[in-house]
């Protein structure tokens, strides 16, 4: 599932659902052990990923509904305290805008056409469910 909207012509947005279809590593990245956990040493390039859900048929040089999502980078500053004094940092943090989704909430399939849901409607530990939660997971 797609956690933030990436590219929207391309359907590439939050809570577009899909399945991983190739993984294309970095060019620097060594070769991989022939084992069960690989652990790389760069970030892959790209993902392949094939949408449920798009507009877009074709791109140049890959199959019919297939689609490259690249890695997103967000940076922030914090302000740590060393010997009394502030000193500002920057962090960057790159990643893969999705994440596996064997479930997911109700507001991140409002909007969605799924041929088959599980509704759970027991009451929650946190006693917060609603009319509206109800309405919301149904729609």
């Amino acid at each position: 599932m797609v956690t933030q909207n990436v590219e929207t012509d391309l359907d590439i947005t939050n809570s577009a659902c899909g399945t991983i279809v190739d993984i294309i590593l970095d060019k620097d990245e060594p070769s991989l052990p022939d084992k069960n956990i690989v652990n790389l040493v760069h970030l892959p390039s790209y993902i392949l990923v094939q949408l449920n859900r798009t507009h877009v048929t074709q791109l140049e040089g890959l199959p019919p509904c297939i689609i490259p999502v690249t890695p997103t980078s967000k940076s922030f500053t914090i302000t740590v305290m060393v010997d009394g004094k502030p000193q500002n940092h920057t962090i960057k943090h790159c990643q893969f805008p999705m994440t596996a989704a064997y479930a997911f909430t109700n507001y991140r399939s409002q909007g969605q056409t799924i041929s088959y849901v599980l509704v759970d409607i027991a009451l929650p530990p946190t006693r917060g469910l609603s009319l509206f939660n109800l309405y919301v997971a149904l729609s």
